[in-house]
């Protein structure tokens, strides 16, 4: 029997080698349990990404609605919630299937960001996301569009 391929010492050739014995149809050389946990690290990653996409977004909103923040911060603010927004935009539409967790995934983000903004901009800030989840997800362009800042 043939050696089945391994991720042991480099992931890249591992997945290129592991794609080509799928579309040979060579099932002997693939390891199923490394491939269902590579599957399932992919899954993990995604789901990483959103939290984080999100934590950005509400870190964003907070701020905008909860800091005392001059011209400058506010302008910088906005940047980054647009940016955020924008990230976020991408990655649902890559990956829509995100959408299906989209709730848990924003309870968890914001616990991140209310102790972030809690702390850098001593506020007290509500103990459950105040923001619909329209609002965390919407696009940051066509809002832009709709209070004439971008054309």
């Amino acid at each position: 029997m043939e050696k089945r391929l391994k991720n042991i010492d480099d992931a890249y050739q591992w997945s290129v080698d592991t794609v080509a014995a799928l579309r040979a149809a060579d099932f002997s050389r693939i390891d199923l349990d490394e491939l269902i946990n590579e599957i399932g690290s992919i899954a993990s990653g995604l789901r990483r990404e959103l939290v984080s996409a999100l934590r950005q977004v509400i870190e964003a909103l907070l701020v905008a609605e909860y800091a005392h923040a001059n011209d400058k911060e506010r302008t910088a603010n906005e940047c980054q919630s647009v940016k955020a927004q924008g990230q976020l935009q991408l990655l649902l539409s890559a990956a829509p299937g995100l959408k299906a967790i989209l709730g848990e995934a924003v309870e968890e983000a914001y616990g991140d960001a209310r102790q972030f903004v809690t702390e850098d901009f001593d506020v007290a800030l509500p103990d459950r996301c105040p923001f619909p989840l329209e609002r965390i997800t919407e696009n940051p362009y066509q809002r832009l569009v709709a209070i004439g800042q971008l054309a």
